[in-house]
């Protein structure tokens, strides 16, 4: 797999998975591989982080994996994370009143309970909406121009690689994405959490 590195940025994606080119030119990119070369090597936004999902996205899951055991409310560790104030919405409907939020089990190394060696388990249409979304940044105004840094190929890969070629991050999707996630965030509250669809 060649990937094109941008030089002035540090790349977590083995040297041997990413050419970075002393010219500004693009390298085609097989984009089956990205995410699952990430999850190869230990580089992936499915490790050590918590994966928030909405109830719809719990059900949503359920329903394809008929698994009714994959998430828990959890506390947030990281002070920055929990700081909310620029996106006051994400701060009501997230956190519950003991500061703990919903979001996905991990395994005992920190790898997200539906990561694999070949990537997610889940098919795009399933995967929680923050998934489907990184590794766009965003907030109820809308989403960003930036890139989450904490996604391996965005630190490697020119913007319009990473906008044209990646699954699941085409601006028009994203923006369908994001209205739905706040749409279901500030549902959250009139959701019965006792469901199951087994």
């Amino acid at each position: 797999m060649m990937v094109a590195c941008d030089p002035n940025h540090s790349c977590s994606i083995p040297r041997d998975a990413v050419e970075c080119p002393d010219d500004a030119g693009v390298s085609p990119v097989d984009t089956s591989l990205l995410c699952r070369e990430c999850a190869r090597t230990g580089h992936t936004c499915c490790q050590g982080h918590d994966i928030y999902v909405t109830v719809k996205d719990c059900r949503r899951i359920e329903h394809h994996t008929r698994q009714h055991d994959f998430f828990e409310f959890r506390g947030c560790t990281d002070a920055a994370y929990a700081d909310q104030t620029d996106d006051p919405l994400w701060r009501q409907f997230v956190f519950r009143p003991d500061g703990s939020r919903r979001v996905l089990k991990r395994h005992p190394d920190g790898d997200c309970f539906f990561l694999a060696a070949e990537g997610c388990l889940l098919p795009l249409a399933v995967r929680p909406l923050v998934c489907r979304l990184f590794p766009h940044t965003y907030s109820a105004r809308g989403i960003d121009t930036a890139w989450d840094p904490e996604c391996p190929a965005a630190r490697c890969m020119p913007g319009a690689v990473i906008e044209a070629q990646i699954a699941g991050v085409a601006s028009m999707d994203a923006a369908q994405w994001h209205l739905q996630l706040y749409r279901e965030l500030v549902e959250e509250d009139r959701v019965d959490e006792n469901w199951t669809d087994l």
